[in-house]
């Protein structure tokens, strides 16, 4: 098949209305039709948020990899946009694959990776970087020059056929790109490059060295850097963790040193950027000195796919941006106070451990500190299917369960999906909890701090929200939202 932007966009517009809206977000972003994965070019253009992302609008499962594109005033009610990007040259033709943005002279450039499969020796297939340029943050033109950087660029000891999702940014007056990679015997890396105008490209070093917690390769890297602290935020593939535990895919929030002189970035702590089953390939956009917003894909690689096996038409859908920011030494991660001021809220008690939830998809409580006991926090709907978010001493932590709904997630090999990794808490300290809730994925905001994230298929809304702890007036400053 010949892909062109001008046929994706006529397919888009032909055949949106066939969507199936039983599960498709009411303010989270997902595609008008068809698949997607990776967001990419989260970029601030003419004072709106834009937001590129991996596209296949002809079905919903992965394929020839489009560019997707929407806008936002608030990073809370999307704009869908054209298509940016087709497949549609030699050095592109297996897919435009993920890559980023960056605003220079007024004018739009993406860097973004072209894949050349090949489907009958693997060790043939190749990866690129490529340049196109808007003047108007909209109608993209592919660089005649491209590809700016592909194997021959790539240093030795490092594999050719894995080379992918450029990340841009500028330092001093200097554009450089983080790539992800790995080596030749399969561990995983960071690679950097330099540019004075974004059109001619050269090797610097490998940024980021192997080390056990970047798997067997990295994807999409994303270096922030603040005042006093470099970080790292990538998403790794196969990590083993201590327990031998494989993590196909996680995506990892890691600080660490940046030495400009040797171009290396030293690692000094790493943390799971999320604790739920469906977060991955975040990109951020850096808003202000010490201010990065951050999108990720809210799915998982491993998990099937009930909008594609149900006949949707649609599938995947992104986070809600979050505010990434160092206070007082700490990284944080939190909704922006900006898109919270959207959301009205009123104060309301549990009767009886119980209170109607119906057209409420945002609840905020605290609770008091050296006052976390256990408890269960449960969605619930008419039938009978429930959400989970509880704190067990048992298991010394935060945890999210998904398992009592109409539509089971299986991983690989039919192993189970049904619960989040736990999240270890001072129970010393009060906790401040924010959810939101949409149609088929939950959002869940701890201390400002960390987050757990996931989907879920259930036959109806819920409508009550039931808590189950011996502790009496445990949850403080409950309050409801609609978030329309």
């Amino acid at each position: 098949m010949l892909y062109t932007i001008e046929k994706a966009n006529e397919f888009i517009r032909g055949n949106k209305e066939t969507t199936g809206k039983k599960f498709y977000p009411d303010y989270h972003f997902a595609p008008p039709i068809g698949w997607t994965n990776d967001p990419n070019g989260v970029v601030i253009f003419n004072n709106e948020l834009h937001l590129f992302y991996q596209h296949y609008p002809y079905k919903a499962e992965h394929g020839a990899m489009h560019w997707g594109h929407a806008k936002s005033k608030d990073g809370l009610h999307w704009q869908d946009l054209p298509v940016a990007l087709a497949p549609d040259q030699d050095y592109d033709k297996g897919g435009v694959f993920s890559g980023s943005a960056i605003e220079k002279d007024g004018k739009l450039y993406v860097m973004y990776t072209g894949h050349l499969p090949d489907e009958t020796d693997e060790t043939k297939t190749r990866q690129n970087q490529n340049i196109a340029i808007s003047e108007d943050g909209v109608t993209f033109k592919k660089y005649e020059g491209n590809p700016v950087l592909k194997e021959d660029n790539i240093p030795a000891g490092t594999s050719v056929v894995d080379f992918r999702d450029p990340k841009i940014f500028e330092k001093d007056g200097i554009y450089y790109s983080v790539i992800g990679s790995k080596t030749l015997d399969n561990k995983g890396q960071v690679i950097l490059y330099r540019s004075e105008d974004l059109l001619n490209w050269e090797y610097v070093s490998v940024i980021f060295p192997y080390n056990p917690y970047l798997g067997t390769m990295v994807e999409c890297p994303d270096l922030l850097l603040f005042k006093d602290k470099a970080v790292f935020i990538l998403s790794a593939m196969d990590y083993v963790d201590e327990k031998g535990k494989v993590h196909s895919h996680i995506s990892w929030l890691i600080e660490g040193e940046m030495d400009w002189e040797n171009f290396e970035f030293q690692q000094t702590a790493i943390k799971e950027m999320d604790k739920g089953m469906d977060f991955y390939a975040p990109q951020t956009v850096k808003l202000a000195e010490e201010r990065y917003l951050a999108i990720a894909w809210m799915q998982n690689w491993q998990a099937n796919r009930p909008t594609y096996e149900l006949g949707h038409n649609w599938f995947g859908q992104m986070t809600l941006p979050r505010l990434i920011t160092v206070k007082d030494g700490q990284l944080q991660q939190r909704i922006p106070l900006k898109l919270l001021d959207l959301i009205k809220t009123k104060e309301k008690k549990l009767e009886n451990g119980k209170i109607s939830i119906e057209d409420t998809n945002y609840i905020t409580f605290t609770i008091a500190a050296n006052n976390v006991k256990i408890f269960d926090l449960f969605f619930t709907n008419e039938e009978g299917e429930s959400l989970q978010f509880s704190y067990s001493s048992e298991k010394q932590g935060l945890f999210f369960s998904r398992k009592n709904t109409a539509y089971q997630i299986s991983g690989e090999g039919d192993s189970s999906m049904e619960e989040s990794d736990v999240l270890a808490i001072d129970t010393k300290k009060a906790l401040s909890v924010q959810i939101f809730l949409d149609r088929s994925s939950i959002e869940i905001f701890i201390n400002e701090n960390e987050t757990i994230t996931s989907t879920f298929y259930v036959q109806k809304s819920f409508s009550l929200l039931q808590l189950n702890s011996q502790t009496e007036h445990l949850l403080e400053d409950l309050a409801l939202g609609n978030i329309e």
